[in-house]
């Protein structure tokens, strides 16, 4: 991610403003805005929605948990708002759990000379039954079964991108599950008029 306007070397307009308001003791007015959420939930087949899953044979899928992404960078959701995305949360589950969720947007306004939206939510919790543990009979009675969630309040982005995983446990070796599965997905925007 990078600042399109940038030159090499060089701070933009832009990215002065801080310094600037500050020099000139310009006096600025808060902002007052209304918020709507939009739900999207698995398998996230939507018009705006992008879903990688990753490589194959890595056991990312989509199933009746959610969809189940491969790890950082493979893996991933996108989603294009066509108002400012100000908030993202992510309800899922670790396959081993701690797990994890990362978000990269793209902001609109490239006001801070290091304004690249990168966050990362991690000692996720919650953890759906692996499948052979299920086939056994082991259900939400189990110590760690059950949800996650992780919350983001980001600058103003149009597009976000999310990613997940889970620990690397050596005890499901030689068929390692280091996934996140993402299940429902909520998108704050500011309302536009």
């Amino acid at each position: 991610m990078k600042n399109p306007f940038r030159v090499a070397g060089k701070i933009t307009k832009e990215e002065r403003e801080v310094v600037r308001i500050h020099a000139e003791d310009v006096k600025q007015e808060r902002k007052t805005f209304r918020t709507k959420t939009y739900e999207y939930e698995a398998p996230f087949n939507y018009p705006n929605v992008k879903v990688e899953l990753g490589r194959p044979d890595t056991g990312c899928e989509f199933n009746t948990d959610g969809v189940e992404l491969d790890v950082p960078p493979y893996g991933a959701i996108t989603i294009v708002e066509d108002e400012p995305t100000i908030a993202v949360d992510v309800i899922g589950s670790a396959c081993v759990p701690p797990g994890y969720v990362y978000l990269i947007g793209e902001p609109l306004e490239w006001k801070y000379p290091r304004t690249g939206v990168k966050m990362k939510v991690g000692d996720l919790w919650g953890s759906h039954i692996i499948f052979d543990l299920w086939k056994l009979g082991v259900y939400e009675e189990y110590r760690e079964a059950g949800l996650s969630s992780a919350h983001f309040d980001i600058p103003d982005c149009k597009k976000v991108t999310l990613m997940g995983g889970s620990q690397l446990d050596p005890h499901f070796l030689p068929k390692p599950d280091f996934h996140y599965c993402f299940r429902v997905i909520r998108i704050t925007v500011k309302e536009t008029k």
